[in-house]
């Protein structure tokens, strides 16, 4: 029996013990969302390679029973609360049946990843982040290459490609199947690319050319929330983690210098007219769907005074707010679907994510940098988006946690070597082990 299973206290795992070829697997397609039977049910290849994995996972008992440590009970309590204010709102609502369906979703999303993902120790975990990072950088790649050589009508495209791999108004949405969630895929892997890189896990070659790729794609996907939370999260891993500037990082910047550039420069035309011009006049209700967003949520604020503690069920904002879509803030989405016990439990969620990366920094400044850049992006677009169960937001989630729960554990606790080695060689030492 191993570590995890046999010590209940254990946070994570010190040892290093290979994952499942199809966890990696699973990872590396998890944002690959049209990849799947029907585009009705959210069940991809992803998905089932996780189930697999799983159930290899538990033939070894190798599942840490307290993923997030000593605040796993809390984490616990929060997803069930959240669960519970959305099931009695939707017991008294329209339709009480789709409760089920959004709380498997969610159940998987974040109940179950993170015992898949998390309590593999650091060279493994870096394993299955290297796994995260190749999958997006190669969906861009391909995302690229079909955007500039696709001759085929939208129709055309929608049935070759995937639902909406090139949007009607020339977005790319790869095989996200939504540009604006494109662009959110593209703002969390860049941190793992500068990550990996300062641990000397991906060369300097690779580090350049994904971020070149990453940034040109997020520009493909003139998401400006998109735009704006990859900003974000490069400046919070360079601050938080003290990195010193280097070629992938001056990369970076160029991209971004010729992003606010004045249009001459031969930018994609979609993100001139989406992003850049809001972000040169400084009026941001030229960007997209800016205002249509914001009356929705306007909307929805005033809803609020109606489900403070009853929301009005599962899926059904749509439906009382008369506009046939869902309010694009996951706070107030809640609040109404679930009531504020459904709200209270998602916050509590977050701040336990929020403390685990804080935690982190003490232990491991650049593993605390890559969480809290993460976590950044999603908290960000979380204030942007609906429901958030969708696989490709919760595993750069849980990877960045797992790799800040393992942060200094298996050098500093089990080996000791703070007061031995200096700096450079617990360095070398850590790169040896990864």
């Amino acid at each position: 029996m191993t570590a995890a299973m046999a010590n209940p206290q254990a946070g994570h795992v010190q040892a290093d013990v290979r994952a499942p070829f199809l966890i990696l697997a699973a990872i590396f397609l998890a944002p690959y969302l049209s990849w799947r039977p029907s585009l009705d049910i959210l069940f991809t290849i992803s998905d089932a390679c996780f189930l697999l994995g799983a159930a290899q996972l538990v033939v070894r008992q190798y599942i840490p029973l307290q993923p997030f440590g000593v605040l796993s009970p809390v984490w616990l309590i929060a997803f069930v609360l959240m669960m519970a204010g959305l099931l009695v709102s939707s017991l008294f609502g329209n339709d009480p049946l789709r409760w089920p369906i959004v709380a498997i979703q969610y159940s998987f999303a974040w109940m179950v990843l993170p015992f898949l993902l998390m309590g593999h120790g650091n060279g493994e975990t870096h394993r299955l982040a290297r796994a995260l990072l190749a999958g997006v950088v190669l969906m861009e790649l391909a995302g690229v290459i079909v955007y500039f050589t696709f001759q085929g009508s939208f129709e055309q495209a929608r049935s070759i490609l995937g639902f909406d791999f090139i949007s009607g108004s020339g977005r790319l949405g790869a095989f996200v199947t939504d540009a604006n969630w494109n662009g959110a895929t593209i703002a969390m892997a860049l941190p793992f690319t500068f990550y990996l890189r300062a641990r000397r896990l991906i060369n300097a070659w690779q580090a350049i050319l994904a971020t070149a790729i990453l940034f040109f794609a997020l520009m493909l996907s003139a998401s400006v929330t998109a735009f704006g939370s990859a900003l974000a999260a490069m400046l919070i891993f360079v601050i938080a983690g003290g990195v010193r500037v280097k070629a992938y990082t001056l990369l970076a910047l160029a991209v971004v210098s010729i992003a606010l550039a004045p249009g001459e420069l031969g930018l994609p035309s979609i993100f001139q007219k989406r992003v850049a011009n809001a972000l040169e006049s400084g009026d941001f209700a030229q960007a997209g769907t800016f205002k249509g967003r914001v009356a929705l949520m306007d909307g929805a604020w005033h809803r609020v005074g109606d489900h403070i503690l009853l929301g009005a069920g599962v899926d059904q904002d749509r439906v009382v707010s008369g506009q046939n879509a869902p309010v694009h803030n996951m706070y107030l989405l809640l609040w109404v679907e679930g009531g504020f016990i459904a709200l209270a439990g998602w916050i509590t969620m977050m701040s336990i994510f929020l403390l685990v990366a804080l935690a982190a920094l003490r232990r491991d400044r650049m593993a605390g940098a890559l969480c809290l850049s993460v976590l950044a992006t999603f908290l960000l677009f979380s204030t942007a988006s609906p429901h958030m169960y969708a696989r490709l937001w919760a595993v750069p989630v849980i990877l960045a946690l797992a790799i800040a729960r393992t942060a200094g554990g298996p050098l500093d606790m089990r080996l000791g070597l703070r007061r031995r080695y200096s700096p450079a060689r617990l360095q070398r030492l850590e790169r040896a082990r990864g």
